[in-house]
């Protein structure tokens, strides 16, 4: 009976814990001296300074967020699946499967509204042309590998998987794969945010925690809707954008 509603939990469950280990231990100097940790402005200064070294800057963009792992699940599939590429494309969430026919797309945008409109970032958009210039490097630097790791990793690898193994999928049966992918995907997050907050402040940890899984079962509803990864890596892409730069203007 479960194989209706869930297939391969233990490698996802793996992956994650691979994931938030070394995270953890990236960020417990900030959680444990109650240090906190600026996201956007860290990000900004980061690239700034890769900006003025090559080997810098390689290394920030080709091995920085989720990128080592997503190489890594890429390398093993590769291998697993090496004389059947179509398996690996579908591993990865590369298949195009629209589960409504013509009103797929319209289907997804509206989903991607409605996440703007809870994430409050429709509203941060009359900013924008207060914004003197785009920032190219962090444009790049939120679609890869920020965008395209963790979408890759989280929906491409890890839904899939956890999605059950027969034809007939659908929104009803795709829903525990779909909450237990979300809850991966915050937990991921666990880390980083304790060290943005602190220990003395778990409210607000929960508060954004729980964006961050309402964002990952409407991501996983988008991911549902085409079998595609692609849509789900632009909204992340625009989300964790336009987010970031307007933050690093408002500090200003």
């Amino acid at each position: 009976m479960m194989s209706k509603y869930l297939g391969d939990i233990v490698w996802p469950t793996i992956l994650l814990i691979a994931i938030v280990i070394p995270v953890f231990i990236t960020y417990e100097p900030y959680i444990l001296t109650n240090t906190h940790y600026a996201i956007s402005s860290s990000i900004a200064q980061t690239l700034s300074n890769a900006m003025k070294n090559p080997i810098s800057l390689l290394s920030t963009y080709l091995l920085g967020d989720l990128a080592p792992y997503l190489y890594i699940v890429i390398a093993v599939l590769f291998i697993v699946y090496r004389q059947r590429t179509y398996k690996l494309r579908n591993e990865l969430g590369l298949s195009w499967v629209p589960l409504f026919g013509k009103l797929t797309i319209p289907v997804v945008i509206i989903l991607a509204v409605i996440w703007f409109l809870i994430s409050g970032l429709l509203p941060l958009t009359v900013l924008l042309p207060q914004i003197p210039s785009v920032n190219m490097p962090l444009l790049i630097y939120t679609l890869y590998p920020i965008a395209v790791s963790e979408e890759f990793v989280f929906r491409g690898f890890i839904l899939s998987r956890l999605l059950p193994r027969h034809d007939s999928v659908s929104i009803i049966t795709s829903l525990p794969a779909i909450i237990i992918s979300a809850i991966y995907f915050t937990a991921a997050h666990v880390p980083v945010y304790l060290a943005v907050y602190g220990l003395n402040n778990l409210l607000s940890v929960l508060y954004t925690l729980s964006y961050i899984f309402i964002y990952g079962v409407i991501a996983g509803l988008v991911f549902i809707s085409t079998r595609n990864v692609i849509p789900d890596i632009v909204i992340h892409w625009i989300n964790d954008y336009l987010s970031i730069i307007t933050v690093i203007y408002l500090m200003h």
